[in-house]
């Protein structure tokens, strides 16, 4: 009876792991890291070959999520160099040429392979808890990215940087495979993993960034609590509907209401937008209509780029870069205004 017991009991703890369906990937494994060298040189040619025994979409992330562990390393000398917040402009086809990534480049060869292989998948930034900084408790700016998958209509959590190792005390990285970031629970991702939006938690009802910091019991307590939530499926669908410009905005917003800490994040929303208007101004205006139009998109950006020195305002020591183009960029705006008016008159 007692074998029985201790049977049940470690089944139930390893199915805490994970969110899937149970699937026996020990063939799918084997493939993924039997993967012929040449066959990592592009994006299509290393999808098609990864995908070709799989049967179902299960066993095509699994491949992927395999082969990074065993061809992808972390960048060391990138992760000491790197400033939280920034986006790197690193392809997926870099990171195959070079073998290494930091997190981002992780998550977008991942997000690569995934659309190749005509699967869902979207790139979640968000802050963390792990290779020594367990008891963090500054969550200003985002540290980290990973990748949500949906398959048969359901979403999933993963994290194939950190499923292929870690970092030890010495700031070396040791490569070692980790099945627990691999379409985890997320009761469990949630842990170490907070998204800047509460919806990509995937949980019924999002727990709080207090909780997160604090962790353990507290964590624990208001993930069992009973509360009235919304469904993080409709917020995800409502989302994706929005134009890219509009999701840009609300992404922020999100972000900057769930924690106000992280100024940077709401600055950049607005930076973003306010980008996204003056694209559409032409260069080249030949009626009054047009001048009219050109003004009032510059007026539209000018009012968002304000918006965005505001709130970098509230960060006293840091965000200089951003400080510094913003400030240029109103002087600009303010200057294309002025010059666009006098024509006018």
């Amino acid at each position: 009876m007692k074998k029985l017991s201790l049977l049940i009991l470690l089944v139930l703890q390893w199915n805490l792991l994970r969110a899937a369906p149970p699937v026996d990937y020990e063939k799918i494994d084997a493939y993924a890291r039997a993967t012929p060298a040449k066959y990592g040189q592009n994006v299509d040619q290393l999808t098609k070959y990864l995908t070709k025994p799989a049967n179902n979409d299960y066993e095509k992330v699994r491949s992927f999520f395999v082969w990074m562990s065993e061809n992808i390393a972390y960048d060391v000398d990138l992760f000491r160099r790197y400033r939280p917040g920034v986006s790197l402009n690193i392809t997926a086809e870099d990171v195959l040429k070079k073998g290494k990534a930091v997190c981002q480049g992780y998550a977008d060869l991942f997000d690569a392979l995934c659309a190749e292989a005509g699967i869902e998948s979207r790139l979640i930034p968000g802050y963390s808890k792990g290779f020594g900084n367990e008891n963090r408790t500054d969550f200003s700016t985002a540290d980290h990215a990973w990748n949500a998958v949906r398959i048969e209509g359901k979403w999933f959590l993963l994290d194939a940087t950190w499923g292929a190792g870690g970092l030890n005390e010495k700031m070396q990285y040791k490569a070692q495979f980790n099945e627990k970031y691999f379409l985890a629970n997320p009761q469990v991702f949630i842990r170490d993993h907070m998204p800047l939006q509460p919806m990509w938690q995937l949980l019924e009802c999002p727990v709080s960034m207090k909780a997160f910091i604090k962790g353990g019991d507290v964590l624990q307590q208001e993930l069992s609590s009973q509360r009235t939530c919304e469904d993080f499926n409709k917020e995800i669908t409502a989302f994706e509907d929005m134009s890219a410009g509009e999701r840009s905005m609300k992404a922020a917003e999100d972000a900057y209401r769930f924690n106000p800490a992280n100024h940077l994040v709401m600055a950049r929303g607005y930076m973003d937008f306010a980008h996204q208007v003056m694209s559409g101004i032409k260069r080249e205006m030949s009626s009054r209509k047009e001048i009219e139009d050109a003004i009032s998109s510059q007026e539209e950006a000018l009012a968002y780029l304000k918006k965005a020195q505001q709130v970098l305002s509230k960060i006293r020591d840091g965000a200089e870069m951003e400080k510094d183009f913003v400030g240029k960029n109103i002087k600009n705006s303010e200057d294309n205004l002025k010059a666009m008016k006098a024509v006018l008159k």
